[in-house]
């Protein structure tokens, strides 16, 4: 193992950092939820296609705007649900006790989380219902089998019923020729209503299947919305704290102050790589003139610190210049406190 590898999983495995730990699980589940509301867009876009099917008065353009508006007012809502349940999540973890602003936006996250499953199953069905299309192409197999069937038998008796008996022996003969083509017939047409049966059954029960199968999609899908926004907001929650507890500590206030000195030596990014360096005095001013609770010491040990990272240089003996831009400058300082 190689040391950079080393390194990484060190810092990987020994460092407690919430942050660290989390933040490729949050980003995967966030942006994975997003999906879910496109599939639940799309379902649903289904449902409101149907319910203009059925308005006799809803075609061509105006279907289509119909449909259109449909959409914008499903993508709406779902952004406002994912909105909604991340503010509830915030403040769950935030009160940690029931109140009632939690109690009202947990019932308000259930009632929009109910419409859009509503809709979004209702959809789906019609999508994927395939009972209609079964029903017709049934009647058009068995029409076509029986007529077919109907046809060949019913000229075969037609032609056996017209034939001459003169004795009693060949009407008997052509009667029973008759008689079995009859019930020939009737078996061989029975026979296809049978498979034709087995058949529908076997479509329609495929087709249950695949509706109990949408239930649990159409459950998945609101679940990793929810569990996508959800972890969001626990970890934006959990990230802050640990942010704001380590801001707490000498070392990152330390930062925080040379942060501060940084921004105001580089007059806020103004100054340019090659540009002379403000003098101790004049930084000694702009610090007292924002009131600043900064000590000479730090002045000095801000200016040793610029030195050691690099980001001033001296020119000549009573010349400094900036070596580096304003933001690769205030990388170099971040790193320095953080790594």
């Amino acid at each position: 193992m190689d040391f950079s590898k080393y390194k990484k999983l060190e810092k990987q495995l020994e460092t407690n950092s919430f942050e660290l730990n989390f933040g490729t699980l949050d980003k995967t589940l966030y942006w994975f939820s997003f999906l879910g509301n496109i599939a639940i867009i799309y379902f649903s876009y289904y449902f409101f296609a149907d319910v203009v099917n059925s308005i006799p008065d809803l075609a061509g353009i105006k279907a289509t705007i119909f449909l259109i508006f449909a959409v914008l007012i499903m993508t709406g809502y779902e952004l406002f649900k994912r909105f909604a349940f991340e503010q509830f999540i915030t403040g769950l973890f935030k009160h940690k006790k029931a109140t009632a602003g939690l109690i009202g936006g947990a019932l308000a996250v259930v009632m929009l989380t109910i419409g859009s499953f509503y809709l979004s199953l209702n959809g789906s069905h019609r999508w994927i219902d395939r009972s209609t299309q079964i029903a017709t192409t049934v009647d058009q197999t068995v029409s076509t089998k029986t007529d077919s069937i109907a046809n060949y038998y019913d000229k075969e008796i037609n032609f056996y019923r017209n034939q001459p008996a003169r004795t009693r022996a060949d009407r008997k003969y052509r009667d029973s020729i008759v008689a079995v083509l009859q019930t020939t017939k009737d078996q061989k047409l029975a026979s296809v209503e049978n498979k034709t049966g087995l058949t529908i059954q076997t479509q329609v029960n495929k087709n249950e299947e695949n509706n109990k199968l949408l239930v649990f999609l159409t459950f998945f899908l609101e679940i990793v919305v929810l569990i996508g926004v959800g972890f969001r907001g626990y970890y934006t929650l959990g990230a802050y704290g640990e942010t704001k507890d380590l801001f707490s500590t000498p070392k990152y206030k330390q930062l925080e102050e040379s942060l501060t000195l940084l921004s105001i030596i580089f007059v806020k990014g103004k100054k340019k790589k090659n540009d002379t360096l403000m003098n101790a005095t004049k930084l000694k001013s702009a610090v007292s003139t924002q009131k600043l609770n900064v000590t000479q010491k730090s002045l000095k040990d801000f200016y040793n610190l610029l030195d050691e990272l690099e980001i001033t240089k001296a020119e000549t003996r009573r010349r400094k210049i900036y070596n580096i831009d304003y933001e690769t400058a205030k990388k170099l300082v971040q790193q320095a406190f953080i790594d």
